[in-house]
């Protein structure tokens, strides 16, 4: 997996009028997709499908978290913080996030490629 820097932190001249108002609103979903295809105490598992320009909108993420792509495809990251990722995505790839090193996210995921994206998404519910 390679991710790219399209915009650094502090920066939203680039984002779309749309995408900066629903990150003004604050009204972030708190899950990682629709719903878990398996959960326990410790952990909960997603099965995210995206289609070609379908995205996930902007949430607030407070776990840990990992996501194992599928298949290949391109996406990009619009991070609350202005940052934006442009990333491109090989089967087996997988990204880590942890908390305690980097602290709370907000970010949206948008698949910009021409084919379905399908990825998995390792929750850890237990604070690092």
């Amino acid at each position: 997996m390679s991710l790219i820097e399209l915009s650094p932190v502090g920066n939203f001249e680039s984002w779309e009028i749309t995408r900066l108002n629903e990150l003004r609103s604050e009204q972030f979903v708190e899950t990682l997709g629709q719903a878990p295809i398996y959960e326990n105490d410790e952990f909960r598992l997603w099965n995210i499908t995206l289609n070609p320009k379908e995205r996930l909108p902007f949430r607030k993420i407070s776990n840990d978290f990992s996501f194992t792509f599928i298949t290949e495809g391109f996406g990009v990251f619009h991070h609350g913080n202005g940052k934006i990722n442009f990333g491109q995505f090989k089967i087996g790839d997988v990204y880590y996030y942890s908390i305690k090193k980097h602290g709370e996210i907000i970010l949206d995921f948008e698949n910009i490629s021409l084919e379905v994206l399908k990825f998995m998404v390792f929750e850890l519910k237990l604070k690092s």
